[in-house]
């Protein structure tokens, strides 16, 4: 069953177009959209703290439940974001798909993606500990990579729930629509850590 579903996960990346196909057919409820969600937390939570074994750091913040229960909240909150964005950019260019099957596309998005966790926390391990003398290692490269892979499927995933034949004015709107929303998060980052304390 684990080995047929990673086999699952894996075809995702080799035809991502076919592999949400799948998920559409298959027509999930909102319950196992939300399942895939929490799903996708626990895989990024277990690498994570592979990762953080491996790379002999203290790990025991990966383990704290309160740590655990924000990344569900803002897998939820991403998982929201991307669902009504695809949904009303694609419905606004021709788009046909429902918010359910949008729904059903970006809560698979999120658990395939989880599988890059490690591509990503390396990435970023090798960029935050690289001295100003040396520079980063090739590990660098592995954040960008994992990235790329993420908006690729996005767009493909999306692309196939609207019925779009052609995939790259979907990755223009992908990229365009993650550095928006990485603006706003940074505007709202900055807003409450500038909030003065509670009295």
């Amino acid at each position: 069953m684990i080995l047929e579903f990673l086999k699952t996960i894996l075809g995702a990346y080799r035809s991502p177009r076919r592999s949400a196909r799948a998920m559409l057919d298959r027509a999930p409820s909102i319950a196992d959209c939300a399942l895939m969600v929490v799903l996708a937390t626990l895989v990024q939570a277990m690498f994570g703290a592979i990762v953080d074994m491996a790379l002999g750091e203290n790990g025991a913040s990966m383990s704290a439940l309160g740590a655990r229960m924000t990344e569900v909240a803002l897998n939820f909150f991403m998982f929201a974001v991307l669902t009504a964005g695809a949904y009303g950019l694609g419905r606004r260019f021709g788009g046909k798909a429902q918010p359910a099957d949008m729904a059903r596309v970006v809560a698979w998005h999120l658990l395939v993606t989880a599988f890059l966790a490690p591509l990503n926390l390396l990435g970023i391990h090798a960029i935050t500990s690289a001295s100003p003398e040396e520079g980063a290692s090739a590990f660098a490269l592995l954040a960008p990579i994992s990235v790329g892979l993420s908006i690729w499927l996005f767009a493909a995933f999306v692309a196939e729930a609207h019925g779009f034949r052609r995939i790259g004015v979907v990755v223009v709107a992908t990229v365009a629509g993650f550095i928006a929303l990485g603006f706003v998060t940074m505007i709202l980052a900055s807003a409450f850590s500038l909030a003065p304390p509670p009295a």
